[in-house]
C-alpha cells in the first residue's frame, strides 16, 4: 500500500482523516483490519510498501485511476488494486482527484487461502490488478462500488469473506514465528526464528514460501526496513549509522543499500522527494543528514 498509510497503520496514528475499523468475529482470522484515509490531492505520488500482509486498495470511485511506475516499468490501475510479497523501488500516482481510499488489510495466509492464489502470485508482480483475481472468485467489483458509505463496503467484503472462506490450514507454530519477527521489529536473524520457534530452516522456509509467499530472510528484511524508515522519516537530525544499528543493520551502508532497494533512492534523496511532495502540508519539519562512516564498536544483529 501506500508507504504514508502503512506508516500511520504502523505507528497507530489515526484522527478524522485517517482511521482503522476493526473487523467483526466472523472475519478477523481473514482480515487484520479496514482502513479509510483521506488524501490530499495536491499530494500524488507516493512509495508503495507491504509490511507482510497483503492489500487491497480500492479507490473512491469506480472510474478512478493511478499510474504505477517501478524501474522501467509503468502501467495503469483502475478502481482497485493488491498488492502483497517484496515490493521494491515501485510508486504510484493518483490520476484523478479521488479524495479517499479505503484500504482492507489481510493476513498472508488467509488471503491466499481465499483468492485461490498460490503464495508465489506476487513474487514478480507485487502491485496487479484486482479485476483478475476478482473475476476469477466471483468477487463483484460492480457491486462493491454500488455501496454507498464505508459501512455498506464493509458489510459487502465481510459478506463475501463469510461465504467464501473454508478455513485457515496455516500451521500453527508459523503463526508463533511470524509473531516473534513483529515483536523483535525485524531485529533478528533466521536462526534466531528457528531457535525460539523449536523447528530446522528447512521446515521453516518450506513453510514460509508455502503459505506467505516469501522466504523467512525476505520477511524479516520488509519487518526491519520498515521500522528503519518509520525512525528515518520520523527524525529531525538523521544519523544513519544511529538508525541503522538500532534497526538491525551492521552499518549504515548495510541500511543504505537496503533503502536503495526499496525506494530507487538514498534516504537523502528520499527525503527531499518527501519534502516537496508534503509541501502544500502543514508539516514542515526540515530533515538534516549525519552520516557516520566509522565502524560501532559492537555489531548489530548478523545479517541475514
Amino acid at each position: 500500500m501506500p508507504i504514508n498509510y502503512l506508516r500511520k497503520i504502523q505507528l497507530g496514528e489515526f484522527d478524522e482523516d485517517g482511521y482503522r475499523i476493526s473487523p467483526s468475529k466472523e472475519v478477523e482470522s481473514v482480515i487484520e483490519g479496514f482502513y479509510v484515509f483521506s488524501r490530499d490531492p495536491t499530494n500524488n505520488t507516493h512509495l508503495i510498501f507491504n509490511d507482510g500482509f497483503p492489500v487491497l486498495v480500492f479507490l473512491r470511485n469506480c472510474e478512478d485511476t493511478v499510474a504505477v511506475t517501478g524501474g522501467k516499468e509503468a502501467f495503469e490501475l483502475k478502481a482497485v488494486w493488491a498488492s502483497a510479497g517484496s515490493i521494491k523501488n515501485v510508486y504510484v500516482k493518483y490520476n484523478t482527484n479521488t479524495d479517499q481510499v479505503f484500504i482492507v488489510r489481510f493476513y498472508p495466509g488467509a488471503f491466499y487461502q481465499l483468492f485461490g492464489l498460490d503464495a508465489q502470485y506476487f513474487r514478480y508482480n507485487p502491485v496487479t490488478p484486482f479485476e483478475h483475481i476478482a473475476k476469477n472468485n466471483n468477487f463483484s467489483i460492480e457491486e462493491f462500488f454500488g455501496c454507498n458509505s464505508i459501512e455498506e463496503k464493509i458489510a459487502f467484503v465481510g459478506t463475501y469473506v463469510q461465504h467464501s472462506f473454508i478455513g485457515i490450514n496455516t500451521p500453527q507454530i508459523l503463526h508463533q514465528t511470524l509473531d516473534y519477527i513483529h515483536k523483535r521489529k525485524g531485529k533478528s536473524t533466521v536462526r534466531n526464528v528457528t531457535d525460539d520457534a523449536g523447528v530446522n530452516y528447512k521446515w521453516l522456509e518450506r513453510s514460509f514460501v508455502q503459505y506467505i509467499g516469501l522466504l523467512p530472510k525476505e520477511y524479516i528484511q520488509l519487518q526491519r526496513f520498515i521500522h528503519a524508515y518509520l525512525e528515518l522519516v520520523g527524525s529531525v537530525d538523521v544519523d544513519l549509522m544511529g538508525i541503522a544499528i538500532s534497526n538491525g543493520y551492521y552499518d549504515s551502508n548495510h541500511f543504505l543499500k537496503d533503502f536503495k532497494a526499496y525506494t530507487g533512492k538514498t534516504p537523502l534523496e528520499y527525503l527531499k522527494f518527501q519534502l516537496k511532495s508534503d509541501r502544500n502540508h502543514c508539516s514542515t519539519s526540515h530533515h538534516t543528514l549525519d552520516v557516520i562512516t566509522s565502524p560501532p564498536c559492537s555489531r548489530a544483529a548478523t545479517a541475514l
